[in-house]
């Protein structure tokens, strides 16, 4: 008989997204145990795109830098189209992505590096358990203790598996010796059944979910005759723009390119039924690189080096219900398939849980109701849906041999085509994903009424035109009030699980909009404020992490400004003495361009504005700095140690 554990989080599957989630618990410092099936990580194929949004996200965990370093950078995409007489044809050369969105733009690195970089962060920190080969073989729910937050209501047998030697690498050929072995605790537990009682549950097992299926849950949507070949390959070609990332569409069919890493490229190649039926009986990459070669004639395409090969049936399908009791939750893979044409699937199902295991370890560690983690089928299943639309949008332009298509056929990109794939990397890549109000995001002013989940108090975004309430904070260049260094917005806000508010003080070198910000520093500095108590030092060596970090961004001269001079909330003294990482000032920097623009693109006025950020940066509140009473409502509503009574619910 095996033994029974306990653990707040249980992950099933230790792929992009469940590694993100245990990123989060790893920084929050909460009992998590991830299950994998495999007995390493990717090794080659899969997925390899990585929009800005996931960078950005990556950065904000401190792994941004070495992701970069190493992954080749999309900069500008091709599209080539056949003549009348059918000849390949460029027809326009431009950005892969549009300029100002972020600081990071799309780049391509494989999987395997970003689970092993992910993994890395996970393994340094403590309470995060990592068990290979082993599966997840039964699943209960007690119903009589899922509303007792102390309980452990998720009940799972597992047990440990051998591995497929088959399946290790994921493709034809042995990965390359450039890869790290990867590390492994014990595989199962000593070989034989244990049970895990959990707090919680994440399925995040990738399009086969076993708990997706435990919980009677299916994929909805369409599958369609469309074949494809997908290669990673170094090539040997005399095609001009085989280093871009370029789309040909000729008589023959059609065909994407994405240049990668160590000079090796992905090949999404469009098949006749016959090639597909070939490749899928003997499995022969050279069937697929035969179409290839045929798509691009008269320019030749050949290889000494395929890396790894597959196919794929096109289909978009979703799960709309993503979340059960506030205990049982899918990610990724799990809730959204779709075809890889797009460059989502690994992005988006990170994003998921980027989204999700913050609630999850804030609700554990008492500082959010555990009624918000509803906000993650209300705020990720509307991405989902729009993921779903703009792969179909792809694939319509991309599919010639589809039946009610024939403009793909003739080597013409039509506008859907161009706008859509210009959306992928712009608004639909995360970047402007913005959440509607719910328990986590305010309202504004101009709102309908509100449904009764959304807290009463209401932002005003007249204060910051070009900010949006629910959008992900944009990332521009300050100047740190101390030294002048450079920093980026973002990178003053790491993911902790620490709430972030953002005083924009205006010109405090003026008398009046000084004392403005005086009056809302001792606001927050009251002992009955709400913040004082979020951010009791008791409570806050008991969770690891301030509830809420509190900065001031002023654009008065800096050298007109002297820390000693401002509020002791924005400088604190600590065992270490001044706290200097709190003051910045919007100024231009000596060594790096862009700075001094964050008032003007914010669209932020004289008076200055606050804005509450939550962990994963996106804009929960934002208002005058004379509106304390808005934002104590807002951390009473959702926060239950501000408060004993809730002021808005």
């Amino acid at each position: 008989m095996g033994d029974t554990v306990q653990t707040d989080v249980l992950i099933v599957g230790a792929g992009p997204s469940g590694l993100m989630a245990a990123a989060w618990m790893a920084q929050m410092g909460v009992s998590t145990l991830i299950v994998e099936r495999r007995s390493h990580q990717t090794r080659c194929g899969r997925a390899d795109g990585l929009e800005s949004r996931t960078l950005e996200i990556l950065d904000s965990f401190g792994l941004a830098d070495k992701v970069w370093a190493q992954a080749n950078h999309t900069v500008e995409i091709a599209l080539w189209g056949a003549t009348a007489d059918g000849k390949l044809q460029r027809q326009s050369v431009t950005a892969n992505s549009k300029p100002g969105w972020s600081r990071f733009h799309e780049s391509t690195l494989s999987q395997g590096r970003i689970e092993e970089y992910l993994m890395e962060y996970v393994r340094a920190r403590k309470h995060v358990e990592v068990k290979r080969e082993t599966i997840p073989t039964s699943f209960e729910i007690d119903y009589t203790t899922i509303d007792d937050q102390d309980a452990f209501p998720i009940r799972v047998n597992l047990k440990n598996v051998q591995s497929d030697p088959n399946t290790l690498f994921d493709g034809v050929s042995t990965p390359n010796s450039e890869f790290s072995e990867a590390q492994s605790d014990d595989s199962g537990y000593a070989g034989m059944e244990t049970t895990v009682e959990a707090k919680y549950i994440l399925g995040c097992e990738g399009a086969h979910s076993w708990l997706r299926k435990q919980l009677g849950l299916r994929l909805e949507g369409e599958s369609y005759d469309d074949s494809w070949g997908v290669l990673d390959i170094i090539p040997l070609t005399d095609f001009p723009d085989i280093r871009k990332r370029f789309i040909i569409k000729s008589k023959h069919g059609t065909l994407m390119v994405i240049p990668r890493e160590r000079k090796l490229v992905r090949i999404y190649v469009e098949l006749l039924p016959e090639a597909a039926a070939r490749y899928r009986v003997d499995g022969n990459a050279d069937v697929l690189m035969e179409q290839v070669a045929t798509i691009m004639k008269p320019y030749t395409m050949r290889t000494n080096h395929i890396e790894w090969a597959t196919i794929y049936t096109v289909g978009q399908r979703i799960c709309r219900n993503i979340g059960l009791y506030n205990r049982i939750f899918l990610a990724g893979d799990a809730i959204h398939t779709h075809s890889p044409k797009a460059g989502q699937g690994m992005n988006v199902s990170m994003q998921d849980t980027f989204n999700l295991g913050w609630k999850i370890a804030s609700t554990i560690k008492g500082v959010l109701h555990p009624r918000v983690l509803e906000t993650y089928q209300q705020e990720r299943l509307p991405v989902a849906e729009q993921l779903i639309a703009l792969d179909q949008r792809i694939c319509r332009g991309m599919c010639s041999q589809r039946n009610g298509y024939p403009v793909a056929q003739h080597g013409h990109f039509d506008e859907d085509h161009k706008r859509a794939l210009e959306e992928e990397n712009s608004s639909m890549s995360g970047l402007a994903v913005t959440y509607q109000p719910n328990s986590l995001v305010t309202s504004t002013v101009w709102d309908a009424p509100l449904p009764k989940y959304v807290a009463s108090c209401r932002s005003r975004p007249s204060v910051a035109r070009n900010l949006r309430v629910g959008a992900r904070i944009p990332s521009v260049l300050i100047l740190n009030q101390s030294d002048s260094q450079a920093y980026h917005l973002q990178q003053i806000l790491p993911c902790t699980g620490q709430w972030n508010l953002i005083i924009f003080g205006g010109d405090i070198a003026d008398a009046d909009q000084k004392r403005r910000v005086e009056d809302l520093a001792d606001a927050l500095n009251s002992p009955e404020s709400a913040l004082a108590k979020l951010n009791d030092p008791v409570s806050v060596a008991r969770r690891g992490f301030q509830a809420v970090g509190v900065h001031l961004i002023h654009c008065a001269d800096r050298l007109s400004i002297e820390l000693k001079d401002l509020p002791v909330i924005f400088c604190p003294w600590t065992k270490d003495g001044l706290e200097y990482g709190r003051v910045w000032a919007d100024a231009e920097a000596y060594h790096h361009a862009g700075g001094g623009q964050l008032y003007s693109s914010f669209g932020i006025g004289n008076k200055g504005c606050m804005a509450l950020l939550r962990p994963d940066q996106h804009l929960a509140f934002l208002s005058d700095l004379d509106d304390v009473n808005g934002l104590e409502q807002f951390l009473r509503s959702v926060m239950p140690e501000a408060t004993q009574k809730p002021i808005c619910l």
